[in-house]
């Protein structure tokens, strides 16, 4: 008979194809199908999926800000705290963000970070430290593309930095033209507090003085760049979490009563550990005791 063309070939994961966990299979019985009985309890391993960080550098940078029109309204401002929210990039001609592979060195890359816009948000106190406003304070300038620039510091805020970072996977690019390098700048707005495979770049702040008479705030700036790439592991796991549960107090009784009285809801079916039978085998000959079995590289 000949090999029909065209056949329809299923293609099934190790997990469904090879379930030998022993929580669901014994020396003796056939394992059971995950895709009709998903395993129960908790696995020794998890599989997860995380981003990694292969090399990471940072710089400090500083310079003093005006507020006078943001506290006008807040005389007894005492105290003040700043977080950073978003970091713009200048582009066309004069961008802020320069990235290029290192001639002879293919993995790894240098990044140049010029003119930075910088946006905070500004927690006012009083002198009980009582917070009195959050408020936003944008469009500050680190890195001057200038040595005019009134904020400019040949050692505290100088017109630029260059980095080395050893970037293996290489970077994320902002079209499938692949024409522009993309640095991801990971902060504390809803359209930027995500990790990015490739260049990610984090800011953190801290006020070092501010100046109530003259109202301006001396901020110093951490910049630092990660080489980032999602990458599988294996874990061992310590059991679930469990959840704090606040109970919402009534006299009434009732299905719902019960409910909201009750432990909180949580999804009990079991992760599967993910063991490729072509690299792994479970060696459980000698066992006496299924869940000893684990792992074992083969020997053939």
């Amino acid at each position: 008979m000949s090999k029909c063309c065209g056949c329809n070939k299923k293609v099934l994961s190790n997990a469904v194809a090879n379930n030998t966990d022993s929580c669901t299979c014994s020396l003796t019985d056939n394992c059971t199908d995950v895709c009709v009985t998903p395993q129960c309890g908790d696995p020794k391993l998890l599989t997860v999926l995380v981003p990694v960080i292969y090399d990471e550098i940072g710089i400090n940078v500083c310079r003093t800000i005006p507020l006078a029109t943001l506290l006008a309204d807040y005389p007894t401002a005492a105290y003040i705290r700043a977080e950073v929210t978003n970091i713009t990039f200048a582009t066309g001609a004069a961008p802020s963000v320069t990235i290029k592979p290192i001639a002879g060195r293919p993995n790894c890359y240098e990044l140049t970070l010029t003119n930075l816009t910088v946006d905070f948000v500004i927690y006012v106190y009083d002198c009980c430290k009582r917070l009195l406003a959050t408020l936003p304070v944008t469009g500050v300038v680190y890195l001057p593309s200038a040595t005019t620039d009134p904020e400019y510091d040949e050692d505290t805020n100088p017109t630029s930095v260059t980095m080395q970072l050893f970037a293996p996977y290489g970077v994320t690019y902002t079209d499938t033209t692949v024409a522009t390098p993309n640095l991801n700048f990971i902060g504390f707005l809803s359209t930027n507090g995500t990790v990015s495979q490739g260049l990610n770049l984090m800011a953190m702040s801290k006020v070092l003085n501010f100046d109530i008479a003259n109202a301006e705030m001396t901020v110093g700036l951490t910049l630092i760049v990660k080489s980032i790439y999602y990458n599988q592991y294996r874990i061992p796991h310590n059991g679930k979490a469990i959840v704090s549960k606040g109970t919402l107090a009534s006299p009434e009784e009732s299905v719902c009563m019960s409910f909201v009285s009750g432990s909180l809801l949580d999804r009990n079916i079991k992760p599967l550990e993910l063991c490729n039978p072509l690299d792994q085998k479970r060696n459980c000959e000698s066992c006496t005791d299924p869940d000893d079995c684990t792992c074992l590289t083969p020997s053939d």
